[in-house]
């Protein structure tokens, strides 16, 4: 999968440095955007001079590192490293490749540092090479979801959460808008502490599991823009379903919190699953097409980055 990032990379830092004015924006803010910057503080970690926020890739040692990353085989063999303690036999079988050229690739990564041999004499990791192919990871994720990201904007997150990508592996990806209103649905049901929800349009037949959760004592933090209204349509149907002097007591009770904020994104989870994480098409509009999850590592990155903007919004006067 990171078969010629480095190319790749030095290819989209030439292209936005030389040529800022003609390169599309739509491209220039969302995928390819969003690999340069993820190689330049995943890896780097902001060390590499930047040109607007960019990193001007100047240094051979990014290059370098980055080359060594491109060859499937070493990668593979990186990633072997870590779950067993082998031979060079044990690493051809595996691979399935020669023992001479398992050698090629080990001393190439002895040579960047990445690899060394333990006491005994087996191809190890060093500490260097254990932290660069952890922090890959949050680039393997991009690339694993391209299509989505080059017509979904993302490009926007915050440095520290565009740095914890890889954080989101464990998510699926669902491009089935019934599939993502049912899973919104579903964990409002299987809701025991709270539900988080960043601008998710109201849906008229949840309105009875939100009042069954309210009645649980499940809690609600919504954020939201003031655009985001209940509709018209559904005025009655919330009403006759939550009254007003519901909805006042659950406030009181601190059962309901809300507050307002503008930002791009569609966020909806409990504390056990996130039904949908979504970004806006590259036309700004949104088709909740999405990533849904019960990883443990995406369930924090998504409740962190609910909290990041709810510390930013604005208290709704009621």
């Amino acid at each position: 999968m990171l078969c010629c990032v480095g190319r790749i990379a030095g290819i989209l830092v030439y292209l936005d440095k030389f040529h800022q004015k003609t390169w599309p924006n739509r491209i220039t803010e969302s995928w390819g955007l969003s690999i340069i910057k993820f190689i330049h503080r995943t890896l780097f970690q902001g060390n590499i001079p930047c040109i607007d926020g960019v990193a001007e890739m100047s240094q051979d040692e990014f290059f370098d590192v980055i080359f060594e990353f491109s060859n499937e085989e070493r990668f593979k063999m990186m990633k072997a490293l870590t779950t067993e303690r082998t031979s060079f036999s044990g690493l051809s079988r595996s691979l399935g490749i020669t023992t001479q050229e398992v050698s090629r690739h080990f001393n190439r990564l002895v040579e960047s540092g990445l690899a060394t041999r333990d006491s005994d004499g087996y191809p190890c990791l060093t500490s260097y090479g254990l932290m660069m192919l952890r922090q890959l990871g949050d680039i393997m994720f991009t690339t694993l979801n391209r299509e989505y990201f080059e017509s979904h904007d993302a490009s926007f997150l915050p440095d520290k959460f565009l740095g914890r990508m890889g954080d989101l592996s464990g998510m699926s990806y669902t491009d089935d808008i019934m599939v993502a209103i049912h899973n919104c649905l579903r964990i409002i049901q299987e809701a025991e502490e709270y539900v988080l929800d960043i601008n998710l349009p109201y849906i008229s037949s949840g309105f009875p599991y939100i009042k069954a959760a309210y009645d649980r004592g499940v809690k609600g933090w919504f954020l939201r823009g003031e655009d985001l209204m209940v509709p018209p349509e559904m005025q009655n149907v919330r009403q006759q379903t939550i009254p007003p002097e519901f909805m006042a007591n659950v406030r009181r009770e601190g059962l309901l919190q809300d507050r307002l904020l503008e930002v791009d994104v569609i966020l909806y989870m409990n504390e056990k699953e996130v039904a949908l994480l979504s970004f806006p098409s590259s036309s700004g509009k949104y088709d909740y097409r999405g990533f849904t999850s019960t990883d443990p590592g995406a369930l924090d990155w998504c409740r962190d980055l609910f909290y990041y903007y709810w510390e930013k919004g604005v208290k709704v006067d009621q």
